[in-house]
């Protein structure tokens, strides 16, 4: 006897396979049978008729590092039909931290964070075994996996400066980046926008990189330009790439800014030159035209030297310098009317909803002097929608099928007490959103679609038991209404679930029945194997 069938669905395996309808039997979390008829008895059939069965949804740009430690109702990414997420990317995760740097890592982190930050502490999580322990202790919906932050990684040994790691300090980098490959985390993550990972120089980019090709790991990167310098910015990471044989995972490829828009051919054949010379080259998108991150990467890297108490200083004091390069870095992302304010951390809600523009009117000031006040008053931490990507670039980047997708989002509870704020949408509706671009563009077939959010992320990852569905592999599940899956959630008014997600299944137990979560929490965190 089974634990569940699925039975007389269309299954899309996560391989490009062709589709073909199967039922399959699942027992002690994995997938036992596949076959036209499964005939066996099972303790629960599920009617799978009219619908797509897919491996479970992988989310490979995450930043839901705390989100299973802070409440159980954190399942936006459920009702999305992700069953596992990869967090810590661009440069900032929960760990490494140190008993030195723990009160400026835990600032940081939260700093970049669009959750409150009184809702949990770090307290106690110094390393991957330590967040392990953590999340198994709390429970949780998905699968968590973690890569390290070089931002977070930089802090806990050096802080926040700007100037180049002594050779100790280079040491003490690589020494902390092994134990926590050996103890399971699946690579490091670069923010080249976000200090500290901004104050490095490229050589020790090379140097870490060489680490992570030790043992096989990824390196994830938010480049240090997605507009004007974007060719220079991918060219710097080809070069690390050569030097290290690092595989490298370009995060939400996207052309930021009008003079940049219409040359995603350009860009796509750049990096497919250099797979083409024999580098291993990967890339993520979101499928909106919309990116979000906090109002400091407005600011100039080295207005980020110190830490958070030097930044506000600063923003007290601001230079004609400060003032002129985060006029100049505000246009790159659209200008002031393109800029919406998604929350201030309970600093000033009547703020949140509203562009830099509106808010200059309001206070009668210069765009720029409006975001040096509000990040003084919001003591820097603030998160902003940048709408400043063009639709037609976005099509493009999605059909290449080197690309997959990633939410770049969070996993946030639809409990408006604990999201009190309206975050970019794509944490709540990346992946129905991408079904259904594809099928309203017929931008390709379905199970290519379906291969770009669950075979090829586990392919990049090394899953190898998860991202298909064969006998054998992990039975995390995802069932969907083909026509009608889509997002509901709108930047003004986020907090909605999709539409069309019928089951999840998660290790084989259904989390997700007939559209609502089951409160099960069998989840956990992944480790690198």
């Amino acid at each position: 006897m089974y634990d569940f069938i699925l039975k007389n669905g269309l299954v899309v395996d996560g391989s490009r396979a062709k589709p073909y309808r199967a039922d399959i039997g699942i027992q002690n979390g994995r997938v036992a049978k596949i076959a036209a008829q499964v005939t066996e008895t099972a303790k629960t059939v599920l009617d799978a008729a009219g619908l797509v069965v897919t491996p479970g949804f992988i989310d490979i740009h995450s930043h839901s590092d705390a989100c299973p430690l802070v409440d159980y109702t954190t399942e936006s990414k459920l009702y999305q039909g992700v069953t596992t997420e990869m967090t810590g990317n661009c440069g900032i995760s929960i760990l490494p931290n140190t008993p030195e740097c723990w009160n400026s890592n835990q600032e940081y982190f939260f700093n970049q964070l669009e959750l409150p930050t009184g809702q949990l502490s770090l307290e106690g999580i110094y390393d991957l075994n330590d967040y392990s322990r953590a999340v198994t202790a709390h429970g949780c919906t998905g699968n968590y996996g973690q890569l390290i932050g070089h931002g977070t990684l930089r802090g806990a040994v050096m802080g926040f400066v700007d100037r180049d790691p002594t050779p100790e300090e280079m040491e003490r980098l690589k020494a902390l980046l092994r134990r926590e490959l050996e103890a399971g985390a699946f690579g490091m993550s670069l923010g080249l926008i976000y200090p500290p990972s901004s104050f490095c120089k490229t050589e020790e980019l090379v140097e870490l990189a060489k680490v992570l090709k030790e043992y096989d790991a990824l390196l994830t990167v938010h480049m240090r330009s997605e507009g004007p310098r974007i060719f220079q910015a991918v060219d710097e990471m080809l070069d690390i790439t050569r030097r290290s044989g690092v595989h490298l995972q370009i995060s939400h490829l996207k052309l930021m800014g009008k003079p940049q828009w219409g040359r995603a051919d350009e860009l796509l054949a750049k990096i497919q030159a250099a797979r083409d010379e024999g580098l291993t080259i990967t890339c993520d998108q979101y499928p909106y035209t919309a990116t979000s991150t906090s109002m400091t990467a407005l600011l100039p890297h080295w207005a980020h030297d110190g830490g958070v108490p030097a930044l506000i200083q600063r923003l007290k004091e601001p230079t004609q310098k400060l003032k002129d390069e985060t006029g100049e870095e505000m246009e790159n992302r659209g200008g002031p009317a393109s800029i919406l304010v998604s929350s201030t951390h309970g600093y000033h809600p009547e703020w949140e909803g509203k562009t830099v523009e509106q808010l200059s009117q309001e206070f009668q000031m210069d765009p720029v002097d409006t975001v040096i006040q509000v990040l003084e008053q919001c003591d820097s931490s603030v998160a902003c929608i940048y709408f400043c990507i063009n639709e037609a670039d976005m099509l493009r980047i999605m059909s290449d099928m080197n690309i997959c997708v990633g939410s770049d989002g969070y996993n946030f509870s639809y409990d408006r007490t604990i999201t009190c704020t309206d975050p970019h949408p794509r944490s709540f509706g990346t992946f129905p959103r991408f079904l259904r671009l594809v099928r309203e563009h017929e931008l390709m077939p379905l199970e290519d679609a379906v291969y770009k959010i669950t075979g090829l992320p586990a392919q990049i990852l090394g899953l190898t038991d998860r991202g298909i569905l064969r006998e054998g592999a992990v039975a995390d599940i995802t069932v969907f209404d083909p026509e009608a899956i889509r997002d509901c959630s709108e930047f003004t008014d986020s907090v909605k679930k999709p539409e069309g997600i019928r089951y999840v299944l998660v290790g084989g137990n259904v989390v997700l029945q007939n559209g609502i979560s089951t409160g099960s929490r069998t989840g956990g965190v992944l480790k690198k194997r």
